[in-house]
């Protein structure tokens, strides 16, 4: 079991991003063309839209997937309890919600750039490992 590398977690994050927030702007199109609202609006309730269904979207994949998200699955990370086992609930839970909000992720890579460790601040909160599945 292979911790992945920061690179490839980065890129993982990166298109998971793209991914929910093309999703929210996609979603929130009728906002926008049926409703008269201020552009400001539309772009709030887009984030609002891509936070929910990322938080939604990433605890169900984790659940299902046994501890793979839409970037991660492209990058060949897992994530992994600490003990080498599948992803609890909890865990999951916690992976989704951390993940979906951005401030966590902005402190995460900070924090590996920082201290280049093998965890990072979403993984210490959620008790959980990333792993290489291309090696």
């Amino acid at each position: 079991m292979e911790t992945a590398r920061l690179a490839k977690r980065v890129w993982a994050y990166i298109i998971n991003l793209f991914f929910y927030l093309a999703t929210g702007f996609a979603c929130s199109i009728p906002f926008l063309t049926l409703l008269s609202w201020p552009v400001y609006a539309y772009i709030l309730i887009s984030l609002g839209i891509a936070f929910v269904f990322s938080f939604i979207n990433d605890l169900f994949i984790l659940v299902l997937t046994r501890g793979y998200t839409v970037g991660s699955a492209i990058m060949g990370v897992r994530y992994v309890a600490s003990d080498g086992k599948k992803l609890s609930f909890k865990q999951a839970l916690v992976r989704s919600g951390s993940e979906s909000t951005l401030i966590f992720v902005f402190f995460d890579l900070i924090y590996f750039l920082k201290n280049r460790t093998e965890r990072g601040v979403i993984d210490r909160l959620s008790d959980s490992f990333a792993i290489d599945t291309r090696i």
